[in-house]
C-alpha cells in the first residue's frame, strides 16, 4: 500500500505537542522515551523539533507578560486542569503564530539546520524558493530574514540552486571564507584542507584573503588560512556527478579516491601501505556501490582487495601477493 510522508505543517505540530509533552512537570518515563524514538525516526522530525524549541526559548520573555487569552485560561484554572492546559498551550501557539519576525522574511527569523546522514542525499527547498542539495554526511544551518539570506556550511557538501534578489542577499558561509550569490547555480565542498567553490551557471563572489568572481564552469579552492589555491582542472559536472548517485575521477591519487568513496560507506578503506595511495585512478563509479566500485580499482590497478573483517578492507599490493 502506497502511503503519504507528512506534511511541514503536521510534523510542525507532532514537534509543538511533543515538546509540551515532556516539558510536562508529570511526564512519565515511557512518554521521553516515545519522544526520542519520534526523534529518530527522520531528520525532519529532529528539524521541526529545532525549530519549536528555538520558538520557544526565543519566547520566554514573553511569557510571563499579561495578553487576553493567557488571562482567560488562568481564570479557568477551577473548571478543569485538562482543558486549562489545552487553553494554555492554545494560547503560546497563538502568540508564536503571532510572532511574525522570526518568519523567514520577517526582522529576525530563527535558523533551520539540515543534515544528511552518511549515505544519505537530502534536497531541501528554502522559503525563497531556492534549494540546497546536501551530500553524504553533510550539514548546514540556514538564516533568513527581512534584510539576508545565510547559510553556513558546517562540514561537507552542498549544491545550491539561487533564486537572485538584489534586495536580499544570499551568502553561504564555509571555513575562512564567504561565498555570494549573483544568481547562481554553484558547489561548494568542504575538505580537511581546503574548500571547493565550484559555478555551474551564473557568477559568485568568493571572500577569503581577497576577493574573487567565478562564472559558469570557473572552480577554485582556499585553505583553511583564506589563501587562495589552484586546483586540478576537472569539469563542473564531474565535481558535482554526485547529485546523479556517481563519483568521476580523472587522474587522482589512489588515497584521494578511496578517502572520497569512504564518505558513502560505513566500511573503513585502508591502504597497505603508503606507496599504494600514489597510483593514479581514473573511471565513474556508482556511489551506491562499494564492492563494484572496489572491483574496478582492482582490474586497473596492481591491488588485491582483503576483506578483513565485517566493517573492514584493505586494498594490498598484488605484486606482495604473488611472491
Amino acid at each position: 500500500m502506497k502511503t503519504t510522508p507528512p506534511s511541514p505543517d503536521s510534523v510542525h505540530a507532532q514537534a509543538v505537542d511533543w515538546l509540551l509533552r515532556i516539558r510536562s512537570e508529570n511526564c512519565p518515563e515511557t512518554e521521553r522515551h516515545a519522544f526520542n524514538t519520534w526523534l529518530e525516526e527522520s531528520a525532519s522530525h529532529r528539524q521541526a523539533y529545532e525549530t519549536v524549541l528555538a520558538q520557544w526559548e526565543w519566547m520566554e520573555p514573553f511569557k510571563a507578560m499579561n495578553f487576553p487569552a493567557r488571562d482567560a485560561a488562568l481564570r479557568y484554572r477551577g473548571k478543569s486542569p485538562r482543558r486549562l492546559f489545552i487553553y494554555s498551550a492554545a494560547a503560546t501557539l497563538l502568540l508564536a503564530m503571532g510572532l511574525t519576525a522570526l518568519m523567514p522574511n520577517g526582522w529576525l527569523g530563527i535558523p533551520h539546520t539540515y543534515v544528511a546522514e552518511k549515505g544519505e542525499h537530502q534536497t531541501v527547498t528554502l522559503a525563497d524558493g531556492s534549494s540546497i542539495e546536501l551530500n553524504t554526511e553533510s550539514e548546514v544551518r540556514v538564516h533568513f530574514n527581512r534584510w539576508q539570506r545565510s547559510v553556513e556550511i558546517i562540514k561537507g557538501e552542498a549544491f545550491f540552486t539561487v533564486n537572485h534578489d538584489a534586495e536580499r542577499p544570499f551568502e553561504v558561509r564555509a571555513g575562512s571564507g564567504r561565498i555570494r550569490d549573483i544568481g547562481t547555480a554553484f558547489e561548494v565542498y568542504i575538505k580537511p584542507q581546503h574548500v571547493i567553490v565550484a559555478v555551474q551557471e551564473g557568477i559568485v563572489e568568493v571572500q577569503a584573503s581577497g576577493k574573487r568572481e567565478l562564472t559558469a564552469g570557473q572552480q577554485l579552492a582556499f585553505s583553511n588560512s583564506g589563501e587562495f589555491q589552484a586546483l586540478q582542472a576537472q569539469d563542473v559536472a564531474g565535481l558535482t556527478a554526485w547529485r546523479q548517485g556517481n563519483l568521476v575521477f580523472r587522474d587522482r591519487r589512489l588515497d584521494d579516491v578511496l578517502a572520497e568513496v569512504g564518505r558513502y560507506h560505513d566500511t573503513r578503506i585502508r591502504l597497505q601501505n603508503e606507496n599504494l595511495g600514489k597510483l593514479r585512478v581514473s573511471g565513474t563509479f556508482h556511489t551506491a556501490e562499494l564492492g563494484d566500485t572496489l572491483d574496478a580499482i582492482a582490474a586497473i590497478l596492481p591491488v588485491n582487495i582483503d576483506h578483513v573483517g565485517t566493517h573492514e578492507i584493505v586494498l594490498k599490493s598484488a605484486a606482495s601477493n604473488d611472491r
